[in-house]
């Protein structure tokens, strides 16, 4: 298939409801980030706590889409449905994880019962970066993700009405992120490199969104995009402190940020060798896990060593802790995924819907503009 070939179309694009490669994406970054909790020195070295950086990308550029995409079909953007959307996917399912972390520690007694007692009101709080070490620091970046949320959906309704500001807007919440970073007035709360991905995954929604500027990416519809970016990808992981010791911390990570950004449209566009190698059939039951997956690792990794404790096993190997662990929470996740995660997810986007048509219905009516429209998002 030539390189024409790989490329989808912008009505395509704006048609497809589901990008399956996006999710085998997000099975990579979660096994990355096993790699860096439980791999070992061996893995240590391949600096896999990337791929929160990748999810990051990815949060931006599905909100972002779905937002700009709800305001095409109904005229505008409703925030309450967004966030009962956002409140019914992570929430139920993290406070679930807490809890359970919180039973396993007291009966534990060990040290961790008196880390969860000093966090958890931070993690109550989702103000997870700022707490001390606990069994679930991991969930910093659940707080990161919700900062996001509750600024720049707020900003993309309000004020970026044309593809133009909406792109103003992301540069300038770029250069004050760059120019927080690089000032000795960061606080501690923000961490400014943590946004660097959102930001680049909705500057490539924002350009993805209309004809023209949709032009401007199809060229990394291709078979040979991935061929440059893969490598570069791999140097940034091996590499990480050397790419750090020329551009900094925040220039690593928006580096590796944007070439997150850069390979995602070869992963859209399907035809591409990257987009079928991630929409396998596996890799796309992963990711559809991964954050249940991401929340279980503290709990599975601890239920391997103590199951093998108990066989008499001692784990010298984090390539074992590694293999076991990630097979455990994928296990654990699947149930919590069938029986608690999508049924509540479901119900959200319902409730969500029913939101939007009613305040659809109450904006119509008094102006006498007929029935609300109908959106497929």
């Amino acid at each position: 298939m030539g390189e024409r070939g790989t490329r989808i179309s912008f009505d395509e694009f704006q048609g497809a409801r589901n990008f399956a490669a996006l999710d085998g994406l997000r099975a990579v970054s979660v096994f990355l980030v096993f790699t860096a909790h439980m791999g070992g020195i061996g893995w240590n070295k391949f600096s896999g706590w990337l791929g929160v950086h990748a999810f990051f990308v990815l949060s931006g550029f599905l909100i972002t889409t779905l937002l700009l995409r709800e305001r095409d079909a109904t005229g505008r953007v409703s925030l309450k449905a967004f966030y009962i959307r956002r409140t019914t996917r992570l929430v139920p399912l993290y406070l679930l994880i807490l809890l359970v972390v919180l039973v396993q520690s007291y009966f534990a007694q060990d040290a961790s019962w008196a880390q969860m007692m000093v966090a958890t009101p931070y993690y109550l709080s989702l103000r997870n970066e700022l707490a001390p070490y606990a069994p679930l620091i991991a969930t910093w970046t659940l707080s990161v993700e919700w900062k996001y949320y509750l600024v720049w959906p707020t900003l993309i309704t309000v004020f970026g009405l044309t593809t133009r500001s909406r792109l103003a807007t992301v540069g300038l919440c770029m250069t004050a992120l760059v120019a927080l970073s690089l000032s000795r007035m960061e606080p501690a709360w923000l961490s400014p490199q943590n946004y660097i991905g959102m930001m680049v995954g909705s500057a490539l929604a924002i350009l993805m969104h209309t004809r023209r500027t949709f032009g401007w990416v199809q060229g990394l519809m291709t078979h040979r995009a991935p061929l440059v970016i893969l490598p570069l990808l791999f140097i940034v992981h091996r590499r990480f402190p050397l790419v750090e010791s020329y551009i900094g911390h925040m220039g690593a990570i928006a580096l590796y940020g944007l070439l997150i950004g850069l390979l995602l449209p070869s992963l859209i566009a399907v035809r591409t060798f990257m987009g079928r190698a991630l929409s396998t059939k596996w890799l796309v039951f992963i990711g559809n896990r991964s954050y249940a997956m991401y929340l279980v690792q503290y709990i599975a990794a601890h239920a391997v060593i103590d199951v093998l404790r108990g066989l008499g096993v001692t784990l010298v190997d984090g390539q074992m802790l590694l293999l076991l662990s990630f097979v455990v929470s994928l296990a654990v996740s699947d149930l919590l995924y069938r029986w608690f995660e999508k049924p509540i997810t479901d119900w959200g986007h319902r409730r969500a819907k029913a939101t939007k048509e009613a305040a659809l219905l109450a904006a119509a009516l008094p102006n006498g503009r007929g029935s609300p429209l109908q959106t497929k998002l």
